[in-house]
């Protein structure tokens, strides 16, 4: 017996089932679907805490996620048997009949958007009370990174994700490859570890703070484009995996490879991280081709005659 769903009876207050399904049916699912997507966003501690705790609000919100992605990995298997005669289905005449492949479909989607949707809630409420979940692992999430939590993405990235907190955390590792790729090849080693240093000890210089926000613009830009892209979106079709979606608005999907609202603005803010650089070189520690080809420089202590 699982201590968060002990029974059908809580299951149903947070899905719509026969009270007929056996609770040895979806009992299985349960730590399944805690392990694949609850516990890597909230942590072992929290879960361990709602069962402990099984009256709390904590337990209450988990539920409220824990429910609907349970049933959801349920709903394949559901239909049918295994035994020794390979896998079957039951056949006994009666009044209701199997659902179509479709509806079958359709309610996964919900399942995985209800279960998410409820799950975002539950990450905010816990970044709201911090304080009585000290171990909380949203403060293990260490690696640097110039967009620092959802509010940064929206409010400076310019890119309306609803403030969501899941749909951040879904995202930060392509916003974390493309900052040490893209944006690293953009500013350089020398600038991108100066500008590091900086804005982690909040000591950056005026100018380094109007470029962080360039940058920050073109990783939520870039972000969103990849995750909004036609070619994506194929992707992620032809995998047949139900996966959940971060919440992007408005979403402007390609109709072809050049029709991304967000690639347009990424171009432009790389531009404009190009164009800050070279108008500012000197200030963020770039040294300028004039610099660099100074051979009379008494620092170099290279001269040139001519005869």
């Amino acid at each position: 017996m699982n201590i968060l769903i002990p029974d059908i009876e809580t299951f149903k207050k947070v899905v719509k089932i026969n009270a007929s399904l056996p609770y040895e049916s979806i009992e299985p699912y349960i730590e399944d679907a805690l392990d694949i997507y609850i516990e890597p966003y909230i942590g072992k501690s929290v879960i361990k805490k709602a069962k402990e705790c099984p009256e709390s609000e904590l337990c209450d919100r988990l539920l409220r996620a824990l429910g609907p992605l349970t049933l959801m990995l349920a709903t394949d298997e559901l239909g049918v048997m295994f035994g020794d005669s390979g896998i079957t289905v039951s056949n006994v005449q009666g009044q209701r009949s199997p659902a179509s492949d479709t509806k079958i479909a359709a309610a996964k989607v919900n399942l995985c958007f209800r279960g998410m949707q409820a799950l975002d809630r539950l990450i905010s409420y816990l970044e709201e009370n911090k304080a009585d979940y000290s171990d909380y692992v949203a403060d293990t999430i260490s690696r640097f990174c110039f967009i620092r939590n959802a509010t940064d993405f929206q409010d400076i990235g310019m890119v309306n994700i609803d403030y969501s907190i899941l749909s951040y955390r879904i995202m930060f590792p392509t916003i974390r490859q493309l900052q040490e790729h893209n944006v690293r090849e953009m500013i350089s080693d020398k600038v991108y570890e100066a500008m590091k240093e900086a804005f982690s000890k909040s000591k950056e210089t005026p100018k380094q703070k109007i470029l962080i926000e360039y940058i920050i613009r073109y990783l939520a830009n870039k972000t969103a484009e990849l995750y909004t892209s036609q070619k994506t979106t194929e992707q992620r079709i032809s995998g047949r995996k139900i996966e959940y979606s971060p919440t992007i608005r408005p979403i402007y999907q390609d109709p072809s490879a050049n029709g991304n609202f967000f690639a347009d603005q990424a171009t432009y803010y790389a531009g404009k991280i190009r164009s800050y650089l070279t108008e500012n070189g000197t200030e963020l520690g770039i040294e300028t081709i004039s610099q660099a080809m100074n051979f009379n420089s008494k620092d170099k202590k290279l001269f040139t005659s001519i005869s």
